[in-house]
C-alpha cells in the first residue's frame, strides 16, 4: 500500500512539474480536465475492444459497433475524439501564451478534424465488413451441382449446392424440366427465395 502511494505520490509531483495537473478554476484547468477525461475514455475504448476482440476469436463486437452506432455522428469513439481534440488543442494553445477565446477555437477546431477523421475511417472501416447475411436473389445467374436428385415438372425433393461468393449454400430445389436431375448435374439457378431454389440443367458443352 505505501509503494503504491509513493508511485501516486510521484506521478502528482511529475503532472504539478510538467502543469499538467486539471482543475476548475481556470480555463488551462478546464482544458486540461477534458483532455485528460478523454485520454482516459480513449485509452478504455481501446482495451475494451483489445479485450473483446481477443474473446470473440478476432471479430469484436464492442457496444456501439454497428454500422448505425459507431459510424453515426454521435457515437462514442467520434465524441471522444472531438473531445480529444478540444481538450489537448486547447491545452497547448494556453501554454503558448494564446487568449482563452484563440485557445477555445483552435481546441475546437482541431476537435472537429478529429471527429470528421474518426468518423470517416469507422465508416470505410464498416464498408469493409461483411455481415454475413445471404441475400438470395445474389444466388440468380451463380452455377452449382445437384446434391439430391431433382424430380421433373416442378415436384419437390431435390437439393443442390450453389458457390456463393461468402459461402457454401446447399437449399432445396426444384425445376421445370421433365426429366430428373441426377446428383452431381450441373445447374444454373434461375429463381431464389430464401426457401426453395429453381434451377435448370446447363449445358456441359458450356461449361
Amino acid at each position: 500500500m505505501d509503494t503504491f502511494l509513493n508511485i501516486i505520490g510521484q506521478l502528482m509531483n511529475f503532472l504539478r512539474a510538467a502543469d499538467l495537473l486539471p482543475d476548475f478554476v481556470s480555463a488551462r484547468g478546464i482544458f486540461c480536465f477534458i483532455a485528460w477525461l478523454a485520454t482516459f475514455l480513449a485509452l478504455i475504448s481501446l482495451f475494451v475492444s483489445l479485450f473483446a476482440d481477443f474473446d470473440n476469436g478476432g471479430d469484436a463486437d464492442v457496444p456501439g459497433d454497428s454500422p448505425d452506432g459507431d459510424t453515426g455522428a454521435f457515437s462514442l469513439r467520434a465524441i471522444v475524439g472531438f473531445l480529444l481534440g478540444l481538450g489537448w488543442g486547447g491545452y497547448i494553445a494556453m501554454q503558448n501564451g494564446f487568449s482563452v477565446l484563440v485557445s477555445t477555437f483552435a481546441g475546437l477546431l482541431l476537435g472537429a478534424v478529429l471527429f470528421i477523421i474518426i468518423v470517416a475511417m469507422m465508416r470505410f472501416i464498416y464498408s469493409l465488413k461483411s455481415d454475413g447475411t445471404l441475400r438470395y436473389e445474389e444466388l440468380v445467374g451463380l452455377r452449382g451441382t445437384v446434391y439430391v436428385t431433382i424430380p421433373p415438372h416442378g415436384e419437390p425433393g431435390g437439393q443442390v449446392q450453389v458457390a456463393h461468393p461468402s459461402q457454401l449454400v446447399t437449399m432445396p430445389a426444384v425445376q421445370t424440366g421433365s426429366t430428373p436431375l441426377p446428383a452431381q448435374s450441373s445447374i444454373v439457378v434461375t429463381h431464389a427465395t430464401s426457401s426453395l431454389l429453381t434451377v435448370q440443367a446447363t449445358d456441359p458443352t458450356k461449361d
